[in-house]
């Protein structure tokens, strides 16, 4: 069954914005890394680029879930609703644990806890934006619900 016009779009521009997810969570990652002559992290530096993350992922989020992208994923093959229904679901989760670390006041920033809570939610985010490019390439490349 070929892609609808509207999830080939609609999927497209998701992809685009997963790249530009994947660079902002570079630069948290670069934040993170060990202080070194010139470094440009730190704790104080890794909080200021969660408020970024925050604001583009939850715009992300909102715009897949208005654009119903998933749904019409499901309608051209009802075999992704369950994993389509578990990546919308984590949207909450992990804009709340996104949220948690940006509530940390800056002395909890500096303690080994925080660093591996923010080293956690990285590979949550990375895992999850990995899961969806995968429903929507085999949407995109039909082979959603094909035979093995």
């Amino acid at each position: 069954m070929a892609a609808l016009p509207t999830v080939v779009s609609s999927a497209r521009s998701v992809i685009h914005e997963h790249h530009e997810l994947r660079a902002l969570l570079g630069e948290v990652e670069a934040a993170l890394a060990p202080p070194g002559p010139q470094a440009t992290g730190g704790p104080d530096v890794v909080a200021a680029r969660l408020d970024v993350l925050r604001g583009r992922l939850a715009a992300h989020f909102g715009e897949e879930e208005k654009a119903g992208l998933f749904q019409q994923i499901v309608e051209q093959d009802p075999a992704e609703a369950p994993e389509c229904s578990r990546l919308v679901g984590e949207h909450v989760d992990l804009l709340h644990q996104l949220d948690d670390l940006r509530a940390a006041d800056p002395e909890a920033r500096r303690r080994p806890s925080w660093v591996s809570a923010v080293h956690r939610f990285l590979g949550a985010l990375s895992g999850h934006e990995s899961r969806e490019n995968e429903v929507l390439t085999r949407a995109l490349d039909g082979s959603a619900g094909a035979p093995d």
